[in-house]
Parts: C-alpha cells; sequence; structure tokens
C-alpha cells in the first residue's frame, strides 16, 4: 500500500485525521508517565524545572482528551446540527496543533518550562479554532435543539480559560494560577463535553438496539449536569466546601443509570461499555463527598472521573466511531470487550492506589504500567480501522 493514499485517506475524514495522532498521544504519555513513575521508586525524576504532579496534570488534561474530543465534534456536530461539514483544512490543522503542542509539553519535562509555555500556546490556538468552528456551525444551523453543541461551546471556551491560566502560572510562577487551570480544565472544560456528549447519545443508541426502551433525556437534566460540573469547579478555586456539588452530581448520575435502564445494555457489549463508563460518575463523586468531610484521598475521586469515567468512556464512544466509519458492523469483538474490561481493572486498581496509602506507590506503578498496555491493545485494534478503505466499499 502506498503512502499517498493512505494519507489522502486519514485526512478524508475528521475523526481519522483526529484519532491517529490521539492514539500515538496516548501512548507517548502513559510511557513518560510510567518512566516517570518508575524513577520515582529510585529516589530521582525526569522532571528537572517543573513539579512532576503538576506537569503530570497539564499534561494528560490537555494533551490526550482534545484530540478525541475533536474528533466526535467535527464529526457529530455537523448532524447534531444540520450544517455543512467542516472546512478539511480544519479537520488537518486543528490535531496537528495539538500534536505539535504535545511534543513541546513532553519536551518541557527534561528541559525548560518554557516548553510547556509554547505547548499551552499551541493548544489554545488549537482549542480556539476547534470553539470558533462550533461557533460557525451553530451559525449555519436552523434546528431548534441547538442545546447540546451549545454546551460544548461553552466548555471549549473554558478550557481556553484554562490554557490562559496555565500560560500566567508557566511565566509568573504563580502557584494559584496552576490550581485555576486544573479546576478549569477538568470541571469546566472536560466533564462537560462529556456529560452533553453522554447525555445526547446514550439513550439514543440505547433506543436503537434495545426493544420497547423510552428515550429520557430532558433538557434539564443536562444543564442540572453541566452546572453541577461548573459549580464544583467554581467552589474549588474559590477553595469552599465542594460536598454540596459532588453530591448534587451523585444523585444526579445514579437517577440517569436508573432512567436509562443501564442494566438493559448487557446484551450489546458495545452499547455496555458506554453505559459501563457512565457507572463510574455515581462512585466518583460519591468518594469526593466523602473527601470532603476527611474521610478519604479527594484523589480517589478524581482518579475515578478521568480513569474510571473519561478513559473507558472514550474508549467506548472512540471504538464505536471508528466500527462504524470503517464499515463494519456495530458490534464489540470478544478481544475489544476484554480489552475493554481491562481498562476498568485499571481504573478500579488505581482508585485503590489513593484509598490504601501503603499500597500506593506500587499500585501507581502498576495502574500506569497496565494503561499503557490497555491502550497498545487498543491501539492495536484502532489503527487499521483508521488506514484502511471502509469495508462496506463506500467513501470516507
Amino acid at each position: 500500500m502506498s503512502l499517498h493514499p493512505v494519507l489522502q485517506r486519514l485526512a478524508s475524514t475528521p475523526h481519522r485525521t483526529a484519532f491517529l495522532p490521539g492514539l500515538f498521544a496516548a501512548l507517548l504519555l502513559l510511557a513518560v508517565w510510567s518512566s516517570e513513575l518508575l524513577m520515582r521508586q529510585q529516589g530521582a525524576s525526569l522532571h528537572r524545572e517543573l513539579s512532576p504532579m503538576q506537569a503530570h496534570a497539564a499534561l494528560m488534561l490537555y494533551g490526550l482528551f482534545p484530540f478525541f474530543m475533536t474528533g466526535f465534534i467535527l464529526t457529530a456536530a455537523p448532524r447534531w446540527l444540520n450544517a455543512a461539514a467542516p472546512a478539511r483544512w480544519r479537520c488537518v490543522l486543528i490535531p496537528l496543533l495539538l500534536f505539535a503542542a504535545l511534543l513541546c509539553a513532553l519536551a518541557a519535562v527534561p528541559g525548560s518550562h518554557y516548553w510547556l509555555a509554547a505547548a499551552a500556546l499551541l493548544w489554545l490556538v488549537a482549542l480556539a479554532l476547534l470553539a470558533q468552528t462550533m461557533q460557525q456551525l451553530l451559525h449555519q444551523s436552523a434546528v431548534t435543539d441547538r442545546l447540546h453543541a451549545q454546551t460544548v461551546l461553552a466548555a471549549l471556551l473554558a478550557g481556553c480559560c484554562g490554557l490562559v491560566a496555565m500560560l500566567y502560572w508557566l511565566l509568573t510562577g504563580e502557584a494559584a494560577a496552576w490550581w485555576w487551570m486544573r479546576n478549569l480544565a477538568l470541571w469546566g472544560f472536560l466533564l462537560p463535553v462529556f456529560l452533553a456528549v453522554s447525555h445526547r447519545m446514550l439513550p439514543f443508541f440505547t433506543q436503537s438496539v434495545i426493544p420497547q426502551y423510552q428515550i429520557w433525556r430532558p433538557r434539564w437534566l443536562l444543564l442540572a449536569l453541566v452546572g453541577g460540573s461548573w459549580l464544583y469547579g467554581l467552589l474549588a478555586i474559590a477553595q469552599l466546601p465542594l460536598w454540596p456539588a459532588s453530591l448534587l452530581l451523585c444523585g444526579i448520575s445514579t437517577a440517569c443509570l436508573y432512567r436509562w435502564q443501564s442494566w438493559r445494555s448487557r446484551s450489546v457489549p458495545l452499547l455496555a461499555m458506554l453505559h459501563l463508563a457512565f457507572a463510574w460518575l455515581p462512585l466518583a463523586f460519591l468518594l469526593l463527598t466523602l473527601a470532603g468531610f476527611g474521610l478519604v484521598s479527594s484523589l480517589a475521586g478524581l482518579h475515578a472521573v478521568t480513569v474510571g469515567f473519561f478513559i473507558t468512556m472514550l474508549v467506548g464512544f472512540a471504538s464505536r466511531v471508528m466500527l462504524g466509519h470503517a464499515g463494519h458492523p456495530l458490534q464489540a469483538s470478544r478481544g475489544l470487550w476484554w480489552l475493554y474490561l481491562l481498562l476498568h481493572g485499571v481504573a478500579l486498581l488505581r482508585v485503590s492506589a489513593d484509598l490504601l496509602p501503603a499500597f500506593a506507590l506500587r499500585g501507581y506503578v502498576l495502574a500506569a504500567l497496565s494503561l499503557l498496555v490497555g491502550l497498545l491493545g487498543w491501539a492495536w485494534f484502532g489503527l487499521p480501522l483508521l488506514a484502511r478503505k471502509r469495508a462496506d466499499g463506500k467513501p470516507g
């Protein structure tokens, strides 16, 4: 197979253009973080200037998830809004900017913090361009239900604000700006995007395969979920008690599991992947509520969100997109299903390490290495789907 047709194919659809560098980004980030944890066991570190934990937060929040968000948003949003597909140059340029930012961020690990500042600037340009693309799609749209797209746009703008805070932290050394960055990225940007997509797509996908299933996704539910996430972030930034927001989100996400009848998805593995991922949210916010009363480490709830919910939901949604747009049946193979369950095991291991201090460092290393293995397996699954022609012969 010659290289030129493959490159043309990769540039032909937004999910191919963004998911492929996203897979490599995931592997690079986990390889670097695993190396850092292994060195930490020997009393050393890869980092020279930056705090490893502060750099870890910045790299993981902005270095991985935006690739897959870009591919999904540029694929799904035109359908949500009945608008024309974005220009191809946008679909190519945004992932290129994200990958260039990732390389700069990784150069900052053994080098100067100015490399991370360069990465933050590139991330900011990429997210601003994605937000401007979403605004353009909204402007073209005449559909009445635009709440999900508007929520995603607001979250992207919050992500941009987080990057401005990151730049301020790196250029001035102001520690409070890192705290702003971390909370804007997590509770203002990433979680609202995941919630908006889950609210729209989980009931829709469930109705398409489960007989006599009635969709339940009222507007107030999305507003409550996303509003709760933004409230949690604002309370965190203000250093006020967090348990009211986490308890609210625990209750609402539990109600979603019940009303979305998640247990009925078990007979359809590709659908069950989405429902099982969402099941991490009630647990995560229960742990964060307990942390608010000093009963457990807040890191347990934090990693239940980022590893338990984000990673498994990302794999569930992206696998579905890759299968469908490669012309394959929307069915999870046995290998994909077991790989997905491995990721849940990784999340349980990571959360357990936060809850058991005596096991912490060994648990962190084992979880990071296991996640790297799991993502290697997922890349083995996904790369052929992204690089090859559609199995059904259709364009795309």
